[in-house]
């Protein structure tokens, strides 16, 4: 199951690297610094986007099994 966290963190983060939000990249493209005008940088959606990722494979591992 920790493959499944990991395939899906790695999966989610491409796809942010590829839409590029305008709330994490400025309109170059470049990653936005944590200021305080910007509500999402990627410093924090690094560790939310693990604990998620991790907390929905134990979520499929606990609906498989039962």
């Amino acid at each position: 199951m920790i493959l499944l966290a990991i395939l899906l963190y790695i999966f989610i983060l491409l796809l942010i690297f590829l839409i590029k939000p305008s709330i994490m990249f400025d309109i170059y493209g470049n990653i936005k610094k944590h200021t305080s005008n910007s509500l999402l940088t990627l410093d924090l959606v690094y560790p939310i986007l693990a604990l998620l990722c991790y907390y929905f494979s134990l979520v499929i591992k606990v609906i498989l099994i039962s």
